[in-house]
């Protein structure tokens, strides 16, 4: 090789240089060109990802309320059931043995009646969210908000006993007893049963049945209801056998009934507040979450 061919090859180097360097820059273009197009299909992969992850939490949240709301349509309803059935008995009581609060009774039948209004309002706002009707909701919620507030304010002012039904109740009591002892049917019938179910003779105690003609040595003339053998299905003949039994041994009961009534009163006016509280609560919590529900049902219906 002479220096002709030397000189020939080393100007043929750079060319060769310059094009590896424009392949090289070509080559960088275009991976840099592909790894932007990568980053942003890989963007947009991930904006759909936590998009459909958080429509996936939105609708696990959205079936969760659904589920409390539910369960709480179902409490609600048993305890307006409940109250139902205590508002009647504690209706049915005060009539019995106190004519004089018919307020008293008539309130015992408004919560009863409230509380029927009260299951059927509940049920209408479960098959609205289920349906996915907002307006329904609403009105279920507004229904059920003047429903709370009725329901307060008479457990707040009617059901409680107060010293002056106090008051009332042992003068009805003395009264029923007196026409009892009249033979009055009604009252018969009403203080059998009493003394019966309560283990309790008289109003004040068994020695409300001797009569002013008989010695104190012997015992009180107590009907057999005062006593624990009284079987009302069993015929005149063989309670009066009994009655006189029990008489000579004294194992009639010795309480009277005016406390024990009273008591009974005391405790049905309880459980009446207690269940109107609790019906109270559950109703607000159906509020809120019904509230709660129609707001996102009505954001998802306008997206």
């Amino acid at each position: 090789m002479g220096p002709t061919d030397v000189r020939l090859s080393f100007d043929e180097c750079p060319i060769n240089w310059e094009d590896m360097a424009t392949v090289d820059q070509e080559g960088s273009g275009s991976d840099l060109k592909h790894d932007a197009i990568e980053s942003g299909m890989n963007e947009k992969q991930d904006e759909k990802t936590h998009g459909h992850g958080n429509k996936h939490k939105g609708h696990s949240q959205q079936n969760c309320l659904k589920t409390v709301f539910v369960i709480l349509g179902i409490i609600g309803g048993i305890a307006a059931v409940a109250l139902i059935v205590l508002a009647i008995l504690t209706s049915i009581a005060t009539k019995a043995y106190d004519a004089e609060q018919s307020s008293r009774m008539v309130a015992m039948v408004f919560m009863a009646v409230l509380a029927a209004f009260t299951i059927c309002t509940i049920i209408y706002g479960e098959v609205a969210i289920f349906k996915k009707h907002s307006r329904p909701v609403n009105v279920a919620a507004v229904v059920l908000l003047l429903l709370a507030i009725v329901q307060a304010l008479i457990a707040g002012i009617s059901v409680n006993v107060e010293p002056a039904d106090e008051a009332k109740l042992l003068k009805s009591l003395t009264d029923s007893f007196k026409q009892s002892r009249e033979e009055n049917p009604r009252h018969v019938k009403m203080w059998a049963m009493t003394q019966s179910d309560l283990n309790c003779c008289g109003v004040y105690s068994p020695e409300d049945y001797r009569s002013s003609k008989l010695p104190y040595y012997f015992p009180p003339n107590v009907p057999i209801s005062c006593c624990p053998t009284y079987d009302s299905s069993r015929s005149d003949l063989v309670q009066e056998r009994d009655r006189e039994l029990c008489k000579v041994k004294q194992s009639y009961y010795t309480d009277g009934c005016k406390d024990l009534v009273l008591m009974v009163f005391k405790e049905t006016s309880s459980m009446v507040f207690s269940v109107s509280i609790l019906l109270i609560v559950v109703e607000v919590l159906l509020i809120i979450i019904g509230a709660v529900l129609c707001r996102r049902e009505t954001k998802q219906s306008t997206k």
